[in-house]
């Protein structure tokens, strides 16, 4: 079973490219667009969008009132889609965190390395 059986459902079959998406409303439908990360040279799309109708739901009054009043919901399949994404992206977001801090350790060890050789390099032309 897909670790994300919702998208898997809606077709999405490599979760790991996606890297965002957004959910408009247009006349009672729900578009959500899904944005994949591209690799150089693929000719698949760079977004796909998925369109669900609304569910109209209607309220009655609190019973002194015959008011009652019609509302569109979200679709429950979308609320599924939408939690399984955002844990998509969370992810990625902390890896970028985490890549952005591994390199930056990188550049602080390369600039305290080269400054400890160049030191010890001082050290040993002074023998000379």
């Amino acid at each position: 079973m897909s670790e994300y059986p919702t998208l898997h459902e809606m077709g999405i079959s490599s979760p790991e490219t996606i890297d965002r998406y957004s959910l408009q409303t247009v006349n009672n439908m729900d578009i959500l667009r899904i944005v994949y990360k591209k690799q150089k040279g693929s000719i698949l799309p760079d977004s796909k969008r998925f369109r669900f109708p609304r569910t109209e739901k209607m309220t009655h009054g609190d019973g002194s009132t015959n008011d009652s009043h019609i509302y569109s919901e979200i679709s429950p399949v979308v609320h599924k889609a939408m939690a399984e994404l955002d844990q998509i992206v969370k992810a990625k977001r902390n890896r970028s965190n985490q890549l952005a801090l591994i390199k930056e350790e990188i550049q602080r060890l390369q600039e305290e390395t080269s400054g400890r050789i160049a030191y010890i390099e001082s050290l040993v032309s002074e023998l000379k």
